[in-house]
């Protein structure tokens, strides 16, 4: 199959509207829930249909709801959790990394230098036996932390990310090389650099969290960032995507391989595949999204960068071997990202786990498939 490159200035497709059917009454969501959104009882015997203009209602099925970061079926309870966000190394003098295959959505972004670090969310952490190795923080990676109320996990912070803290002295974080020193350690690793060393556990962040005082239940204002299916849904507009290659630069290009036995996209870069040393799995996700942003250089000396999340832009969702174009929208700084498909209708991932590559939206011919 021959390679194509996919532009975001001529997203063109539309999905077909898919309408939910086997939706019953409506009625009052739980307090447990702690969010304000509709519930629907799934009635399967049922040719009712969601009301127009309920993009937020919450399903439900056999008294469970689906999890706001991979779609699974959980008690409304369960759904109060808070998540932990980590900052892990990805540079491929730190290879390989451990604890991150039990993330439930990964985000890769730019820093200074070309490189990428991994942002990684975590809704159940207390049991993972090793995590990183730990790196710094950027304030944009705090952005993006705050859109799910997640606590952050990081090793050191760049001078924005300490300039951000100033003025938000209530942010939640955990830093591992400070305040919280006490749950970070040195892995014994022949041959790496000290800064490829720094490692925690659930167990660790766990106790730092309580020892800070913060609150692991969601606040009162929170709000989903993704729509799930209720089952897996095929892209039926989509295009034939079996190899998506991020090509951040001349030696940064990551790519992902889509695996029919086990219908997932496995992650591979720096010429191998992405392993977690814990398990000796490579990682794999059912839906990849690319979400093209604004990069802007820093006038530091430093080569430092910022991404800007706010206002709209273009991306793209790939699923079961196939992509479409996507939008996002978020409008406010602090507000959260929605996404949306080609024709305005929300985006609904299936459910799984989910990678998201932030791109910088000045290189959209670099996001290339076959």
């Amino acid at each position: 199959m021959s390679k194509k490159k996919f532009l975001a200035v001529t997203l063109s497709m539309c999905m077909a509207i898919t309408a939910l059917s086997g939706c019953g009454k409506k009625e009052e969501v739980t307090e447990a829930q702690g969010i304000t959104d509709i519930v629907y009882d799934i009635n399967t015997n049922s040719d009712a249909m969601m009301e127009e203009g309920d993009e937020d209602a919450v399903i439900m099925k056999d008294g469970k709801l689906q999890h706001d970061l991979t779609g699974e079926w959980i008690l409304p309870e369960e759904n109060d959790k808070r998540y932990i966000a980590v900052m892990v190394n990805n540079i491929k003098a730190a290879m390989p990394q451990s604890g991150i295959e039990n993330a439930d959505v990964v985000y890769e972004m730019l820093e200074e230098g070309g490189i990428t670090r991994l942002l990684c969310l975590f809704s159940e952490y207390e049991d993972i036996k090793e995590l990183g190795p730990i790196r710094s923080t950027r304030d944009y990676y705090q952005i993006k932390a705050l859109e799910y109320n997640a606590i952050l996990t990081h090793w050191g912070a760049s001078v924005y990310a300490e300039q951000y803290w100033e003025g938000h002295p209530d942010t939640n974080h955990v830093d591992l090389n400070g305040k919280d020193n006490r749950s970070a350690y040195r892995k014994s690793r022949p041959g790496y650099a000290i800064e490829h060393t720094g490692f925690t556990n659930g167990e660790l962040i766990a106790k730092s969290i309580e020892a800070d005082g913060y609150s692991t239940t969601k606040e009162s204002s929170y709000t989903r960032m993704f729509n799930f299916n209720t089952e897996e849904t095929e892209l039926s507009d989509g295009q034939p995507a079996t190899k998506i290659q991020t090509n951040y630069s001349g030696s940064r290009k990551p790519w992902f391989e889509y695996d029919a036995e086990s219908g997932l996209y496995k992650r591979f870069q720096y010429d191998a595949p992405q392993i977690d040393e814990a398990t000796g799995n490579q990682l794999a996700f059912k839906n990849i999204i690319i979400q093209f942003a604004p990069h802007t250089s820093r006038d530091d000396g430093a080569g430092s960068i910022d991404i800007d999340f706010s206002g709209s832009g273009e991306g793209f969702y790939a699923t079961d071997g196939k992509i479409i174009p996507i939008r996002w929208e978020k409008n406010e700084k602090f507000g959260v990202t929605k996404f949306r498909t080609a024709d305005g209708e929300k985006l609904k991932l299936n459910p799984g786990k989910t990678w998201v590559t932030v791109f910088p939206d000045t290189q959209v011919s670099d996001i290339v498939y076959e």
